[in-house]
């Protein structure tokens, strides 16, 4: 199986879940309401799945890799900036409604103001590991690879280390379930 149908496999699986947790977020208002809708075993109403910024995000890494095989971190801040500006409310944080407009017409400017937001401390939240198990199960035959196409991604919106590690962590969890997939399991 080649690194493109394993990594979009796992685009697929992204954007399913995300789909699928999004769903979710209605019935939890508060930590007393969701106790009582998880006591209660209620599931969420049916209707469209409806995917996040996660999944958006995760379209650009893997539109890079397809062309470039690699990260090309000014493309990939064009790409994001241009998915944020075909739908910004995809649910993207606070941080990322700041960035990615800016990247629309500098995509290298990313360089500096991944690093000035949250008052100079660089993102570090969740969003470089939401988006990455593409790349980990691009990058599947190489570890090292991976984890460094990983924390080149998670540089163009998150400056803090924090958030480049939880790419690195999530990118080699997808590395190795991608290995899995044709073997014994690692």
């Amino acid at each position: 199986m080649t690194s493109f149908s394993t990594a979009r496999d796992s685009l697929e699986g992204l954007a399913l879940g995300d789909g699928f947790g999004e769903r979710w977020f209605p019935l939890f208002r508060s930590p007393k309401e969701a106790f009582e809708q998880i006591r209660a075993r209620r599931a969420p109403e049916e209707g469209p799945w409806h995917w996040t910024d996660d999944t958006a995000m995760a379209l650009s890494v893997f539109g890079v890799l397809t062309a470039f095989d690699a990260v090309h971190q000014e493309r990939l801040a064009q790409a994001f900036a241009a998915n944020y500006r075909a739908d910004p409310g995809r649910g993207y944080g606070h941080g990322m409604h700041q960035l990615l407009p800016a990247l629309a017409g500098d995509p290298g400017g990313w360089r500096t103001a991944a690093r000035e937001l949250f008052d100079g401390q660089g993102s570090l939240g969740n969003g470089a590991a939401m988006r990455v198990a593409p790349l980990g199960a691009w990058f599947s035959a190489d570890l090292d690879e991976a984890a460094e196409q990983a924390a080149l991604s998670a540089e163009v919106t998150h400056a803090h280390p924090e958030g480049v590690a939880g790419a690195v962590a999530v990118a080699l969890a997808a590395a190795l379930a991608a290995r899995g997939r044709s073997g014994p399991a690692p």
